[in-house]
C-alpha cells in the first residue's frame, strides 16, 4: 500500500508539474493579451486539473483502505503524519521526498495563479477602458446624489446612416 501512495504522489505531482508550465504559458498569453490562445488554455487546464481531482480522489480511497486494514490513519491527519506510520525506512525517505516536492509545486502554481489573477484583472480593465472610449462613455468629475459616479455616454455612432 505504501508503494501505492508513492505512485499517486508521483502522480500529483506530474500533474502539478503540467499545470505549472501551463501557467507560464498562460501568463505570457495575458501579457499579450491573445483572448484566442487563452481560451484554448483553458480547456488543457480543466483537463489537468480533472486528472489531479482524479488522483487526489485515488489518495483519499486509499488512505482509507489503509485505516480499514489496520495501519493508523485518519482524514484529518496531514501527510507528514500518515507517511511517518510507514513500517519501512526507504519508502518513508521517497515518501517524504514526494510530499515535499508536491508541497512546494502546490506553492508554486498558487503563486502563479495570483500573479495571473492580476494580469487578468487588468486586461479586463484595459478592455472595459477602449470599450467605454469606442462606446463614448465617461465619469464625470462630479458625484450624484448618493454619493455614485456620474456616468454619461455620448452618441459616438449614427444610426440614421
Amino acid at each position: 500500500m505504501w508503494q501505492e501512495l508513492a505512485r499517486i504522489l508521483a502522480l500529483l505531482i506530474s500533474n502539478y508539474q503540467k499545470l505549472q508550465e501551463l501557467n507560464k504559458e498562460k501568463h505570457g498569453v495575458l501579457v499579450l493579451v491573445k483572448m484566442q490562445e487563452l481560451e484554448k488554455l483553458i480547456f488543457r487546464e480543466e483537463d489537468i486539473i480533472k486528472e489531479i481531482n482524479q488522483a487526489e480522489k485515488q489518495r483519499q480511497q486509499l488512505l482509507q483502505k489503509m485505516a480499514d486494514s489496520g495501519v493508523k490513519v485518519r482524514p484529518d491527519m496531514e501527510m507528514h503524519q500518515v507517511w511517518e506510520q510507514c513500517p519501512n525506512a526507504q519508502q518513508k525517505e521517497l515518501l517524504y521526498k514526494l510530499h515535499k516536492m508536491l508541497a512546494q509545486l502546490v506553492k508554486d502554481v498558487q503563486e502563479a495563479n495570483a500573479n495571473n489573477e492580476i494580469l487578468i484583472t487588468s486586461a479586463l480593465e484595459a478592455i472595459n477602458a477602449k470599450l467605454n472610449q469606442l462606446g463614448g462613455s465617461m465619469v464625470e468629475p462630479t458625484y450624484g446624489s448618493r454619493g455614485q459616479e456620474q456616468v454619461i455616454h455620448r452618441k459616438n455612432f449614427n444610426l440614421e446612416a
